[in-house]
């Protein structure tokens, strides 16, 4: 299938609620807090069905398909691949996730970058060098905070064992509901403290 039929049949059928709760938003009276600027208070509008998103803050908005490129800072094709693959549409025989490809070729870079560095502090620890070994050792360092945006050492390392999409989405589950527990807990010292 073409991507712009393809782009038709996701707007038709694929609506924003379905796309935010991937993300792990639930909106208020059809308001949040919008991604795409810092703000305090929600002025991103979803309205219901496909008809989209608008952000009066930001003034951004679209489709879901939008909403998508400005999350995940991608192309429209790979927009429409991605929701296609993560709603289980079936729009295109292949069954990669764009998103993960891209995650594990990052992966890949940097776990080269992190054995390059490994590999000059064994021969500088070989050498007796001991500048050479502290130098080394903040480049190892730097090389294990780098991993990709916002994901820690250990998500990148959970993220190389996966063996396909569902044990991905199973993660990303865990931590959506991890951190809805810590906004619960958050809500109830705020209460508490509130109250006192």
């Amino acid at each position: 299938m073409d991507i712009k039929t393809a782009a038709q049949t996701v707007r038709d059928t694929v609506d924003m609620d379905t796309i935010l709760s991937l993300y792990g938003y639930q909106p208020k009276r059809g308001f949040m807090v919008c991604p795409f600027h810092g703000e305090k208070t929600g002025s991103l509008k979803v309205y219901e069905g496909a008809r989209g998103w608008h952000c009066y803050g930001c003034g951004r908005g679209g489709s879901v398909i939008d909403f998508v490129m400005e999350h995940e800072n991608c192309d429209f094709a790979t927009a429409v691949r991605a929701i296609d693959h993560s709603c289980r549409l079936g729009l295109f025989r292949d069954d990669e996730n764009p998103f993960k490809a891209e995650d594990r070729k990052r992966m890949q870079e940097w776990l080269d970058d992190f054995a390059e560095a490994a590999y000059a502090y064994c021969d500088a620890l070989r050498n007796n060098i001991e500048a050479e070994q502290t130098r080394l050792v903040s480049e190892m360092k730097a090389a294990r905070d780098k991993p990709t945006q916002d994901r820690t050492w250990e998500e990148c390392m959970k993220l190389l064992t996966f063996d396909d999409e569902s044990q991905y989405n199973e993660y990303r589950l865990e931590q959506i509901e991890a951190f809805r527990e810590e906004v619960a807990t958050w809500r109830r010292k705020a209460r508490r403290a509130g109250s006192a």
